[in-house]
């Protein structure tokens, strides 16, 4: 805060002298001219900094009170910023990518060890375990008592780099930068959108309670309650499209740091792999997705949901080509935290035996292969 007040003295000095220099300077007037101009692109450059703060387009100046626009929000900083202001207020937390915004309430675990779990959702599109980790560092500085954490992740691990998650606005964790200053900076000198001042000068705070509430007891932005519907007719051209490949080649260690953080925290940890569409899930697949499982899995526990079975390759369970739908993910709480018998049940009406089974260092030969003879069938 310190150093944007210097800032702006900096930036009132620069202008006021060019001020004085206009007026009282009349001996000279090139250099009166010269002033002149200093002065008017220092007013601009003024109002450009008030018009990017003003209307912050990916609410990085506003994560006490978010305000929902057609741009997204950067909900990595916003919800870091959001917790660590409220270090007591939740103890259990959903990390991942936006695959994983809709796990719902419903099926979650209310208790650990005779205390109770307040959960909240701290996903966001294109998140990362490298991000997650250095959330998860930010939180126990700030001393947040956390009793769980549940990390669902899945091919984006292994081609999104921290380079690229840097200048991705949308997206950018502070850690990466080396103050808060340098990371506001690039949000400063944002050109806003004409469509972006729009929605700000005419937004009606009162339309858009309920889906703020949501997002401050939980962390979605959608409704109160899951929506447990399925796709109807679904547009296939929405689900052609294919992953990235394994490029990130030590990214598994990200998630090696976050059980081993865990671990000297005594934090319940829970991995799992998302449920990949096929189309997505093959390409993966193609592009070294097995190769990358087999390295997680040498010192990390997690629950597979990536496999080829009655809902992956239904699209009436997924919104497009990457995101499923809450039924699925209800589906995978319910792997996770349910009863034998409901496993059993929903394996059986995938028609696939291993899905949701947890994978470590002993059985992942096995499983990879069978996921191999799955694409033989």
């Amino acid at each position: 805060m310190k150093r944007k007040k210097n800032i702006q003295q900096i930036l009132s000095i620069r202008i006021f002298r060019g001020f004085h220099e206009t007026v009282f300077d009349k001996g000279n007037s090139s250099i009166s001219c010269c002033y002149r101009g200093i002065f008017i692109k220092n007013i601009d450059f003024l109002k450009q900094i008030y018009e990017a703060y003003h209307y912050d387009t990916f609410n990085v100046f506003h994560w006490k009170n978010i305000r929902f626009t057609i741009a997204e929000p950067n909900k990595n900083f916003v919800k870091t910023q959001y917790i660590i202001h409220n270090p007591k207020k939740f103890n259990a937390f959903i990390f991942g990518s936006s695959r994983v915004g809709l796990l719902p309430k419903d099926a979650l675990p209310k208790s650990m060890n005779d205390s109770e779990l307040k959960w909240y959702n701290m996903t966001y599109s294109v998140g990362t375990p490298n991000d997650h980790l250095m959330t998860l560092q930010t939180f126990l500085k700030a001393n947040v008592k956390i009793k769980a954490v549940l990390i669902g992740f899945d091919e984006i691990a292994m081609w999104r780099s921290a380079e690229v998650q840097k200048i991705d606005l949308v997206r950018a964790p502070f850690q990466l930068y080396k103050n808060k200053f340098e990371f506001y900076l690039p949000y400063l000198q944002l050109k806003t959108d004409e469509s972006i001042k729009k929605q700000i000068e005419e937004y009606v705070e009162e339309n858009h309670i309920a889906k703020k509430e949501v997002f401050y007891e939980y962390g979605w932005d959608g409704g109160k309650t899951a929506d447990y519907s399925l796709t109807e007719n679904p547009d296939m051209e929405r689900y052609n499209i294919g992953g990235g490949a394994y490029s990130q080649k030590d990214s598994y260690k990200d998630l090696e740091a976050i059980v081993n953080l865990c671990m000297e925290n005594n934090i319940k940890t829970i991995l799992f792999t998302n449920p990949l569409y096929q189309n997505l899930y093959k390409t993966s697949v193609n592009g070294g997705y097995f190769d990358f499982l087999r390295k997680v899995a040498q010192n990390c526990e997690f629950y597979n949901f990536s496999s080829l079975n009655n809902y992956t390759k239904n699209p009436a369970y997924y919104f497009d080509w990457s995101h499923y739908r809450q039924p699925l993910a209800l589906l995978i709480e319910k792997i996770i935290f349910g009863t034998e018998e409901e496993k059993a049940q929903i394996r059986k009406d995938a028609g696939d035996e291993l899905w949701g089974i947890k994978v470590n260092a002993e059985n992942i030969d096995f499983v990879i292969q069978k996921l191999q003879e799955q694409f033989e069938i």
